[in-house]
């Protein structure tokens, strides 16, 4: 029997069995409508037997059917303003730059309902805020991971989130970001271009899929010592996960990335002598080494470019000075 309410797991009935998965959720899920349910499922949302359940997936009798992704089907609620630290690098009548702290979530959603930087704008800058691409996400324009710290944007007007959107599609946005990799590239500079797709094996992580989207990484390496590299990343794509995935393709992951391949698990894999450098530099992270450091883009009004830089936060301050100094360094980050 199919009950009403909304489950995280379920099993598929045998008299269910041939329906389409979008089909089969409408019965279950108390009043979601179809193209949300739909919605879900083309982002990866939905888990058929721990797999990612494909859009023209259909059910059979005895399947494990978990929603992963409930925040995208959960009603809107009202969002909450919290007195929360907010560093604003750059603010004028349509748009704002922030720079975000590792370990702050962009905007509310399932698990995170207080605490992000949306809490921390609405307090702030109260309703000053456009109205964003969802309910949940007043004002935010694009994102970080949550481990990222960095440079982010934020549109004050509808007509600035439009102008800013537009900008970003066009790739006319120039993003720089910085991290130390456990391993070296074997080029001065190259581009990593592979595709993109939610992982079928993990729904929180990205993987490679020559059907997935475009993903562009250009990067130039600043320093290395060691087996560990500082990199300087200049995405052309904004793809979850997307430098963090390419670098663990080329096998140089984001140093204390452990979603990746760059957290201490790594360390057996480095040669004996660069171990002990390898492991005082994992010590200088709480999170992944990456910081988006510098931001270029066409102002909303004036199309003027405008450029935004965050400053570097105090765990790679320390690495920094473990690493030791560079003229090449001094030079880029001066």
């Amino acid at each position: 029997m199919i009950v009403p309410a909304l489950p995280v797991e379920c099993i598929v009935p045998s008299e269910c069995g041939g329906r389409r998965l979008d089909v089969f959720l409408s019965g279950v899920a108390g009043g979601v409508s179809r193209s949300r349910l739909q919605k879900l499922i083309a982002g990866g949302g939905v888990l058929v037997n721990g797999s990612v359940a494909r859009k023209n997936h259909r059910v059979s009798g005895g399947e494990m059917v978990r929603m992963a992704g409930l925040d995208l089907i959960d009603p809107p609620r009202e969002l909450g303003a919290e007195n929360l630290p907010l560093s604003v690098l750059y603010e004028d009548g349509s748009c704002l730059a922030v720079d975000k702290a590792s370990g702050v979530v962009v905007h509310p959603g399932n698990g995170n309902r207080t605490g992000t930087l949306v809490n921390a704008l609405l307090y702030h800058l109260g309703r000053n805020l456009s109205e964003g691409s969802l309910p949940e996400r007043p004002g935010i324009v694009h994102r970080l991971d949550k481990g990222t710290s960095g440079v982010l944007l934020i549109a004050k007007t509808n007509a600035a989130h439009a102008a800013l959107a537009r900008a970003f599609a066009r790739r006319e946005v120039k993003k720089e970001y910085l991290g130390f990799c456990l391993g070296v590239p074997s080029e001065a500079a190259g581009t990593i271009d592979i595709p993109l797709a939610r992982s079928r094996k993990d729904p929180l992580k990205r993987a490679p899929d020559r059907r997935g989207k475009i993903s562009v990484t250009e990067f130039s390496l600043l320093a290395a010592r060691s087996g560990v590299a500082l990199v300087k990343f200049m995405p052309r794509t904004g793809r979850t996960h997307q430098i963090r995935v390419h670098c663990s393709n080329r096998g140089f992951p984001i140093l204390a990335d452990s979603l990746y391949g760059g957290g201490s698990g790594r360390l057996p894999q480095i040669s004996p002598e660069f171990r002990p450098f390898a492991a005082r530099m994992l010590g200088c992270f709480a999170r992944h080494a990456l910081h988006a450091w510098r931001i270029t883009f066409p102002h909303p009004v004036s199309n003027e470019p405008i450029t935004v830089e965050a400053p570097l936060p105090d765990d790679f301050r320390r690495a920094l000075a473990e690493m030791g100094e560079t003229c090449q360094l001094k030079n880029i980050l001066a």
